[in-house]
């Protein structure tokens, strides 16, 4: 395989990762798959587990599961392309991290489907949400350390609007989900799954700024 296929390859599942992240949340929605979390109400937490999860809920699931996968073929192939080094070790291992502790994320939820409809009180299942939402939280600062860690990367590669926008977006990540968990923190967490597309389209195409050139000093 070529360096330009794996290149294409690569960013094609960096692409495919949000793709599938959010397909699965689609169909898991439409499927009726219930969405309690910690600020909703002992009632609202009561008709949540009511219900037991159809089979559009599994496969939306299972959907979501795979994309986790193609993140992580993306993330280790991105701090290649951007240099590697001790930033591109750090930006893996929080990609690593933010992937199984996404998964895990996604394994708490899927135990509360499955017991849903079967008896499960409220008490446990408002314990095992506010696990799983912990969790989730948890995977949002752990993509603003992959993006701190590339953002420098980018910045030195001289991809200066990705590097930028890694920047920005961890900062605004990290900001928003101290202000408000629920509300503001999803918002910032959107703008992650945007970069990882926009890193993609870009890493592939190779696209660089202009190098600056310093002249020095001129002699007669």
């Amino acid at each position: 395989m070529n360096e330009r296929t794996q290149n294409r390859l690569f960013a094609a599942c960096g692409i495919a990762s949000v793709a599938l992240m959010l397909g699965g949340v689609g169909i898991g929605a439409l499927g009726g798959r219930e969405f309690a979390t910690i600020s909703s109400s002992p009632t609202e937490i009561a008709n949540a587990l009511a219900k037991p999860a159809g089979t559009a809920v599994w496969a939306g699931a299972y959907i979501e599961l795979l994309s986790f996968g193609c993140f992580l073929a993306f993330a280790i192939w991105a701090c290649a392309r951007l240099g590697g080094g001790l930033l591109g070790a750090i930006a893996r291992a929080a990609a690593t991290s933010y992937t199984a502790l996404s998964v895990a994320s996604l394994a708490v939820g899927d135990a509360i489907a499955y017991r849903s409809g079967h008896g499960m009180g409220v008490q446990l299942g408002s314990a095992l949400i506010t696990l799983d939402e912990a969790l989730f939280v948890g995977t949002w600062f752990l993509s603003a350390f992959f993006l701190l860690a590339t953002g420098p990367l980018a910045l030195t590669s001289g991809r200066r609007a990705l590097g930028w926008g890694a920047i920005g977006t961890a900062a605004i990540t990290l900001v928003l989900t101290a202000v408000s968990v629920d509300n503001l923190g999803q918002m910032a967490n959107s703008l992650w799954l945007i970069w990882i597309v926009w890193a993609s389209f870009s890493l592939a195409r190779g696209e660089r700024s202009p190098a600056v050139v310093v002249a020095g000093p001129q002699h007669a």
